[in-house]
């Protein structure tokens, strides 16, 4: 192929995609607005995923209204560092935040715009309610309006969390770390669980996250319809622990009718012990493990609820044809999957993956989309759908060619850190590595030890090939691509 050929060819597919995006601005040509909905601790356990036991009706209809991402990643499965990383659209890697005790705003500096700082710069208001930013630093991003209901707080700063019991109101027993109790005790004393939890009295709308629905609707009430477009995110912490819910909600999984993970015998013998999360409890009874599986499940129910009063004002203030709704979870969590992986801060694939819907003008709607995404993505894809040009130094790729052709082919790969050891944390060598391709995961420790899985074969990564000489080659060149970084994983062309 001659160079000018080469050119033209690359210019194409770039006119292309850039052509992709324009049907998806507001036909009257203003520019769209934003709706933003995080939810925390968020794994994919929801019926529009394939979930049969989670009940999530209000999530599902979002995902009938757009496109659900079956491949979307978190780009470091930790509140702080995934979320400096999407609102910024940079790697962990060139944020430095990789944990959950480093100020964004230091590490990034004074003049740094996160993505609603941006958008509000460009004529927007901007209004955050909740968790949206990390609950220890609410005031790393700058709002028009901002309101925290409840601090969001991750699971490792609440020792010794109080749990009560299923009616409600009785304060029960402290989580108990690393959980050795026997059967007998296990069984009369089911809230002896490592996570704290509460099944309330309250209403929804006293709940926290009940209190940022209400909020949210209030003020896409005030601000639909207005010249001004509007970038309105929702911060829920639920299913966060201390999983907490109006007791209603945890009538709906009776621990007993919860099922645990199935899993091949022995599996879990080629996973490195430094690929485990802080969260490892292969010693939980099986009573613990419904009984947790229970609380989670209805923390997100009662989320999904909230959900449903926001998409409720949505309907009613006619916001579908001029509003861009993303929902996201920051990173998954374990449910008790390898024989003790629970929560989060591991790169397998229930903590690394995580839910992402988009909703817009000119999305196909009720489509499931099988390319490679991750969240780094999310701040260049809302500057494309709202006509806004991109700040200097966005690391991520609109994925809003994908959102009018679902099946289109995409990024090559997607990539995910966690910290690991002891020494500084901004080294390469103290970071676990994970890429994903459509069909391999590959997963590199600061140790040596390597994880690869065929996700055709092997979606939920039991058998690990990293050692099988006929996938030699393949380990190479995931190694290869791992070396090469995003910018070579990215479609040709861009």
């Amino acid at each position: 192929m001659t160079n000018r050929i080469l050119a033209y060819t690359l210019t194409a597919a770039a006119l292309f995609i850039f052509a992709a995006t324009r049907p998806l601005l507001a036909a009257d040509g203003k520019h769209l607005n934003v709706l933003l909905i995080v939810s925390d601790d968020l794994n994919c356990s929801l019926g529009c995923y394939g979930d049969g036991v989670v009940k999530t009706p209000n999530i599902d209809r979002l995902a009938s209204r757009g496109v659900r991402f079956d491949r979307s990643y978190c780009n470091y499965p930790v509140c702080n560092a995934s979320r400096t990383s999407f609102l910024s659209g940079r790697y962990p890697e060139t944020t430095g935040v990789l944990g959950n005790a480093t100020q964004p705003r230091v590490k990034l500096g004074p003049d740094f715009q996160f993505l609603p700082e941006y958008f509000r710069a460009n004529g927007y208001f901007t209004a955050g309610i909740g968790k949206i930013a990390h609950g220890s630093f609410p005031g790393s991003i700058k709002w028009d309006v901002f309101a925290e209901p409840m601090r969001g707080v991750d699971e490792d700063e609440l020792p010794g969390a109080k749990a009560a019991g299923k009616k409600g109101g009785k304060k029960g027993k402290k989580g108990k770390k690393g959980a050795g109790a026997d059967e007998a005790t296990a069984a009369a004393n089911p809230e002896n669980v490592p996570f704290g939890w509460s099944a309330t009295e309250n209403k929804d709308e006293d709940e926290p996250d009940g209190i940022t629905a209400t909020k949210i609707v209030k003020l896409l009430e005030e601000h639909s319809g207005k010249d001004k477009p509007f970038f309105i995110a929702a911060g829920f912490h639920k299913p966060h622990v201390p999983h907490t819910a109006p007791k209603k909600y945890f009538e709906m999984y009776p621990p007993t009718d919860m099922p645990t993970p199935v899993e091949p015998t022995d599996h879990s013998k080629s996973i490195p012990a430094i690929a485990h999360p802080p969260k490892y409890f292969p010693d939980l009874q099986e009573i613990q493990k419904k009984e947790i599986i229970s609380h989670y499940h209805a923390a997100t129910t009662f989320m999904d609820s909230q959900v449903g009063r926001v998409l409720e004002a949505v309907d009613r203030l006619k916001l579908w044809d001029d509003t861009v709704i993303v929902f996201l979870g920051d990173h998954g969590w374990h449910l008790g999957e390898h024989d003790g992986f629970w929560a989060k801060s591991s790169i397998m694939e229930e903590s690394a993956r995580a839910p992402l819907i988009v909703a817009a003008p000119g999305a196909k709607s009720g489509a499931a989309c099988a390319r490679m995404v991750e969240f780094v993505d999310i701040f260049p894809t809302l500057t494309d759908l709202c006509g806004l040009s991109n700040p200097a130094g966005l690391e991520g790729l609109s994925f809003a060619p994908v959102l009018a052709d679902p099946a289109r082919p995409w990024k090559k790969a997607v990539f995910t850190v966690v910290t690991r050891g002891t020494g500084p944390r901004t080294a390469r060598t103290q970071l676990g590595h994970g890429v994903r391709t459509e069909q391999y995961t590959y997963l590199e420790w600061p140790d040596g030890s390597t994880q690869l899985y065929d996700h055709t074969q092997d979606a939920k990564e039991y058998f690990n090939l990293a050692k099988d000489p006929k996938f030699a080659q393949t380990v190479a060149d995931m190694k290869q691509l791992l070396k090469d970084g995003p910018k070579a994983a990215r479609p040709p062309g861009i």
